[in-house]
């Protein structure tokens, strides 16, 4: 539970890191910043707050319970009644690393996020008015939603490799 509070509270520092407007913007045209801003906290705010519901629906499952999987085939299947110390701690061993895996591909998320962002700053700051600055706001509604599209991949083939291996684990 404590790796998934966690999880969730730095994705939660992120987004509030990612709406503020950066410092460098206060000299410039004030209705161009604001719109930036307001940009990028509906934009890449939004899409780390998606990103955070994510890895709390992705990560803090009891192994000893079940899987990701919703069907009813091994992978998502109960452990046996009276599980062993070793499989006990095979399962919490995996769960640590789908845990460290789900952060790793929250973190390339952030990159990804991050990237688009200072590119949209870069625009912004060479921009004339606010109103050139709405106009690109759907190039970086694509990237954000490509990047998180990428994210969602990476989750779903994560709880895959999870299932399996726990099935394994399961099956001894």
């Amino acid at each position: 539970m404590k790796k998934s509070l966690s999880l969730s509270a730095m994705a939660v520092a992120a987004s509030l890191a990612v709406t503020a407007p950066a410092p460098a913007f206060a000299q410039q045209n004030p209705e161009a910043t604001a719109a930036m801003a307001k940009i990028l906290g509906d934009v890449i705010g939004n899409t780390i707050r998606k990103a955070a519901e994510d890895v709390r629906a992705n990560t803090g499952i009891d192994p000893l319970a079940r899987g990701y999987g919703d069907d009813a085939n091994a992978a998502s299947a109960p452990v046996p009644a009276n599980p062993s110390d070793d499989l006990r701690r095979e399962l919490a061993t995996l769960n640590a690393a789908h845990d460290q895996a789900i952060t790793t591909h929250l973190e390339d998320l952030h990159g990804e996020l991050e990237k688009a962002e200072l590119e949209f700053q870069n625009f912004a700051e060479r921009a004339d008015n606010a109103d050139e600055v709405r106009d690109r706001r759907d190039s970086l509604q694509t990237r954000a939603d490509s990047a998180y599209e990428k994210f969602t991949r990476n989750i779903a083939a994560e709880n895959a490799r999870f299932d399996e291996k726990r099935a394994a684990i399961l099956q001894g």
